[in-house]
């Protein structure tokens, strides 16, 4: 019973992490993108 619970924990920890992740590698390329755009508007 406690194999079982810590390896629900230890699958939800590693899907907040990949989520997590996934949020501020996002957040962040958007906004460089987002900068680019803006900075070099004719090389859109």
């Amino acid at each position: 019973m406690s194999l079982q619970l810590m390896d629900k924990s230890g699958l939800e920890s590693t899907i907040n992490l990949l989520v997590w992740g996934v949020v501020l590698l996002g957040g962040i390329g958007g906004f460089i993108v987002w900068g680019l755009a803006h900075a070099y508007p004719s090389a859109v």
